[in-house]
């Protein structure tokens, strides 16, 4: 056979091989690996988080009228004691001095003279100068008697007046009291620090008495874990802890356990653990939520890969480019890693995204998780 013709033989076929062994690596699909890594596996339970405002203020006003003055902004920060609303205090500014002036009249009536006063100092001269006649025999023992019992009476008269008066004097004083307390109930404080996040009443506006105003969140925040009846046994205030708050990061945040609260919630059967974060507070927006391991032991120098690898105590190694699934010995569980304890060695590769999606022995090519 001609070399010419040889030629034309072996390049097409050539090229036919170069496109086959193209195709065939091309469709290998690609998958998302880890390494099976030598550390410190941690025996953590697990607990959902949400983070809560420490207080929720429905802000509420004792009495009704009109709004002349409001400073609420939706999403402004108040403090103890600014205030938020005034309400008009007319009407009440009319009886506060009603009263002051009755007040003013009545500590006159306590100062001057009874009216009484003169028919006493009569009475008794009279009953004086009996005394005396009746020492010497002009007059009866029953005429000295019936002027004592005037004296006595005209006495009784003058200090019932007495008493009238100061209870007169001390009403309106209460009264006045009183008004002013319920004025100044009338400007609507803040009862905490806070956020103002609802408003309910506006300048101009007409309420009622007890109406709600404004709704105060305070500043301050609870970070609450919810854990299972099985994992409660065995906290104690001070565990250190970590959280993974959805929407913030993805790394944890370190934590302790501040409270623990040893009563189950009855419809859920779950406890309540509250946790000292470490994270700026202005981050913790209320209704946050993510997910908190609590550190109760330690292994050292244990073999771990990430807790998504492992499905029901499988998993699935590349070898060589090919799949390998293995049943597994599991061991202390963290937020993110699991320790494996027969199964996988050190520098194993595993995968670790879309698992469901390969099988023992695909074909593989195996790209390093970031």
């Amino acid at each position: 056979m001609k070399i010419g013709t040889v030629f034309k033989i072996l390049i097409p076929l050539a090229i036919v091989s170069s496109i086959g062994f193209y195709i065939s690596t091309q469709s290998i699909p690609t998958v998302t690996v880890s390494k099976a890594t030598r550390g410190i596996a941690v025996n953590a339970v697990p607990g959902t988080v949400i983070v809560l405002a420490e207080k929720e203020m429905l802000i509420k006003g004792e009495y009704g009228g009109r709004v002349i003055t409001s400073n609420i902004k939706k999403g402004t920060a108040v403090s103890e004691n600014d205030i938020l609303i005034e309400l008009d205090t007319g009407d009440i500014d009319l009886e506060i001095e009603k009263a002051e002036i009755e007040e003013r009249q009545a500590k006159r009536n306590t100062e001057i003279r009874s009216p009484f006063q003169h028919v006493l100092d009569t009475s008794r001269d009279t009953l004086l100068d009996l005394e005396l006649r009746l020492e010497k025999g002009s007059v009866r023992e029953l005429d000295v008697t019936k002027a004592r019992r005037a004296v006595e009476k005209i006495e009784d008269d003058i200090a019932r007046e007495k008493l009238r008066n100061e209870s007169a004097l001390q009403t309106l004083e209460n009264t006045i009291k009183r008004l002013r307390r319920n004025k100044e109930k009338m400007v609507i404080t803040s009862p905490i620090d806070g956020i103002v996040t609802d408003i309910f009443a506006h300048k101009g506006d007409l309420i009622g008495g007890s109406a709600t105003v404004a709704k105060v969140v305070s500043k301050t925040r609870i970070v609450e874990v919810k854990v299972s009846e099985e994992h409660f046994e065995g906290l104690e205030i001070g565990m250190p802890a970590r959280v993974v708050f959805l929407g913030i990061e993805s790394d944890p945040f370190y934590a302790n356990i501040e409270q623990i609260i040893p009563v189950a919630d009855q419809s859920t059967q779950r406890f309540t653990v509250h946790l000292n974060v470490e994270i700026d507070p202005e981050r913790l927006d209320p209704g946050l939520t993510g997910d908190a391991t609590i550190t109760i032991d330690e292994n050292q120098d244990a073999i771990q890969v990430p807790r998504q690898a492992v499905v029901n105590d499988r998993i699935l190694l590349v070898e060589n480019g090919i799949v390998v699934e293995k049943e597994i010995q599991t061991g202390y569980t963290s937020i993110t890693m699991i320790e494996v304890i027969d199964g996988v060695s050190e520098g194993d590769t595993v995968i670790v995204e879309d698992i469901h999606l390969f099988e023992d022995g695909d074909r593989v090519k195996p790209v390093m998780k970031q």
